[in-house]
């Protein structure tokens, strides 16, 4: 963890100097499906649980749902559905000032509460997951792409530990203290997985099985943080799907989802609480893992029903990595390695124009 942070004061300002000679502006691939899109928004109130992260209220976890609609010349909606909040958070913390503020400007190809489409009556779904302290909106051109070739995609945003989510109310809410630091709570998740590169480097070349399991079963089981993270964010994950709109413009996506053909995926941290989902919920038919490595939780001793395709991206001594685990649970397990990427490769970041790929891992990781 400290040295991830010394690591970014020594950057910092080469990010700035950067960022004040290219704007952050860019446009959204535009998606390779033939149904138009829409998106609209809702938040979830689980009263049962009480949130971790602000004493004395309830969880309450925002849905971003991108889906296929009726056509429409409508204006389409921002990229950043909840304003610059979330990508504002991250400049703080990182001390780049008005470097994002490009990304305002930035359009989808989905209009606004838009109308579904007639057909068909009942649509698949895809439950998508940003990383740890990840952006929200940076899985847009996936959920777009998604929703044109027919599926209701719903972004799940985990509240506190994204950089910027809506309550109900409409406060805009980050993963930053009043003081303009991370919640003490991240910073412990993110001490834990300090001795991380160096076990999985490990686990990878291992020659056995045994030693790989005995490697990444001794590491999983000083993720006390961790393991409630992955817990809450699964819970998270069942209430979206327990309590679904029935009113309005989100009520009438909410009414057409077909759950019997439901999928889940995620990237780095949202990867991760997409397996253990999976192993819980039966709700889950197929999880997909980008590049969050290793699977906490309970799934190395848990049978999951669902098949299941992990893709690693080239970070050294990661591919393959938890593989001991999956191959140990999943009834279908798939994995493909992407040669030559990084972990930032899997989200839009790429188009953003923005900080050195190391720099932004080193804070959100898996």
């Amino acid at each position: 963890m400290f040295q991830r942070l010394a690591l970014l004061s020594l950057i910092v300002s080469s990010w700035s100097a950067a960022f004040a000679q290219t704007p952050a502006l860019f446009e959204l691939p535009v998606p390779t499906g033939r149904t138009p899109i829409g998106t609209t928004r809702w938040v979830v109130t689980d009263t049962a649980r009480h949130e971790t992260f602000a004493e004395g209220k309830t969880r309450q976890v925002e849905v971003i749902a991108w889906y296929p609609a009726a056509a429409s010349l409508a204006p389409t909606a921002p990229d950043l559905r909840d304003g610059m909040e979330e990508v504002l958070s991250f400049a703080r913390l990182a001390k780049l000032g008005t470097a994002y503020d490009g990304l305002a400007g930035v359009k989808t190809h989905a209009v606004l509460e838009a109308k579904p489409a007639v057909s068909p009556a009942r649509f698949p779904v895809i439950l998508l997951q940003h990383g740890y302290t990840g952006l929200p909106s940076s899985h847009t051109a996936l959920a777009e792409d998604l929703a044109s070739h027919g599926w209701v995609v719903l972004n799940i945003v985990h509240p506190y530990e994204a950089t910027g989510a809506m309550l109900a109310d409409g406060t805009a809410i980050t993963f930053l203290n009043e003081k303009g630091t991370m919640h003490q709570g991240i910073v412990d998740v993110l001490t834990e997985w300090g001795p991380e590169d160096g076990t999985m480097t490990k686990v990878t070349e291992a020659k056995d099985d045994a030693e790989k399991e005995k490697l990444m079963r001794g590491y999983l089981a000083a993720l006390k943080n961790t393991d409630l993270v992955v817990k809450r964010w699964v819970l998270d994950t069942k209430v979206v799907l327990d309590r679904l709109p029935k009113d309005g413009a989100a009520g009438r996506i909410a009414g057409r989802l077909d759950l019997s053909r439901l999928g889940a995926a995620g990237h780095s941290m949202g990867g991760v609480a997409t397996g253990q989902f999976c192993v819980d919920d039966r709700r889950c038919k197929a999880g997909l893992n980008l590049d969050g490595i290793p699977q906490y939780g309970a799934m190395i001793d848990t049978p999951m029903a669902a098949s299941f395709l992990m893709v690693y991206s080239g970070r050294p001594g990661r591919a393959g990595a938890s593989d001991i685990i999956y191959r140990r649970s999943a009834s279908k397990y798939y994995r493909v390695d992407v040669k030559d990427t990084k972990h930032l490769d899997f989200t839009d970041m790429n188009f953003w124009g923005g900080p050195p790929e190391v720099t932004v891992a080193e804070l959100r990781r898996p």
